[in-house]
């Protein structure tokens, strides 16, 4: 299984993952997505089709918010962000599909998926 990194306060490990990798891979329960991700099955390669529980989701860049605070920019491809919902059993490749998703190419070693704990994800 990947590296995981829980991430409640500043994103300073996930700004140092875009910086170094182009990106960074953030992953929650499927409860945290918006309200119309959260019925999404698990798009396994193995076309499993159970009900998602976890989605792992490309972050392209971390902003200043002031005052502390920062925000995600979420990567995107023909206007939809780019995201993995998977179930139980897959989650420990979602992120390795994911960056294949990104670059047609296998994830390298280094590159962690973040857990936000608490923290619901929004994305118009």
């Amino acid at each position: 299984m990947s590296e995981r990194t829980l991430t409640p306060g500043p994103f300073t490990a996930i700004a140092d993952d875009v910086r170094d990798h182009g990106y960074a891979i953030i992953q929650t329960r499927i409860e945290r997505a918006p309200a119309r991700h959260r019925a999404e099955r698990c798009t396994d390669l193995a076309d499993c089709g159970q009900p998602a529980t976890f989605i792992a989701v490309a972050v392209a860049e971390v902003t200043e918010e002031g005052n502390g605070a920062a925000g995600l920019i979420f990567a995107r491809a023909r206007g939809e962000v780019l995201r993995v919902p998977t179930c139980e059993a897959h989650r420990a490749e979602a992120s390795h599909d994911l960056y294949y998703v990104l670059t047609e190419r296998h994830r390298p070693d280094g590159i962690r998926a973040f857990d936000l704990p608490g923290q619901h994800l929004d994305w118009a």
